[in-house]
């Protein structure tokens, strides 16, 4: 699976004949920059969002957001279990993030939290190969204390931060840098790449955290 950010909270996943797309509309409000971008499958995780059909039309990103594989879009923003060109999506009805599972490999895209979010739904998760987590702490998001928690109950081989401060951005005004996220937790294991490519890690009861920041 190649996984690139776009911005925000904004990723593509490709896999065989199938691309998924994460929060466009968290992008496009954000203030950064949105160039056109093709997909087959874009997921929701706003809260506001939920049970809604033809966000995309609403929204005024149809001309971003083009069919790849496809003739037509594949909207999710609702909890429920999806099979889609081999990959399996689920959210579940008490939380709020996506578990994407490609074969033996498991994506967790946790999408906009926010503080309110209960630790709980993060455990028993199964083997995380990779884990997007909006970082940006303040009055948005989740607050370092918790991502500690929620780092410990999923024990992901990599994580992809996301939504954090950044020149341009529209909002939030109390958002957290990635250098404020990366000295509050101490992580030395830090990369910055344009895109990754990931496969199934291997069974590993000492496994190190990969901090991989895409730009």
């Amino acid at each position: 699976m190649k996984i690139k950010n776009l911005g925000w909270s904004t990723f593509q996943m490709s896999v065989g004949d199938i691309t998924l797309l994460t929060d466009p509309l968290a992008l496009k409000e954000s203030g950064l920059s949105f160039t056109k971008v093709k997909s087959d499958v874009v997921l929701f995780s706003d809260e506001k969002l939920l049970g809604k059909e033809n966000i995309l039309k609403e929204k005024g990103l149809v001309k971003k957001v083009e069919p790849d594989h496809r003739k037509s879009l594949i909207e999710i923003s609702s909890p429920g279990e999806f099979e889609i060109g081999g990959v399996m999506i689920r959210r579940d009805i008490d939380a709020p993030f996506y578990i994407i599972d490609e074969t033996k490999l498991r994506v967790v895209y946790m999408g906009l939290v926010d503080n309110r979010l209960d630790i709980g739904v993060t455990k028993d998760l199964g083997d995380v190969d990779v884990l997007i987590l909006p970082i940006g702490n303040g009055s948005l998001f989740i607050d370092y204390d918790k991502i500690e928690k929620i780092l410990n109950n999923i024990d992901p081989t990599v994580l992809l931060p996301c939504a954090y401060k950044k020149d341009d951005l529209a909002i939030g005004e109390d958002i957290k840098s990635r250098e404020d996220f990366i000295k509050f937790f101490g992580f030395t294991n830090v990369k910055d790449e344009s895109y990754i490519n990931v496969t199934p890690a291997p069974e590993s009861e000492n496994k190190n955290l990969e901090v991989i920041f895409l730009n």
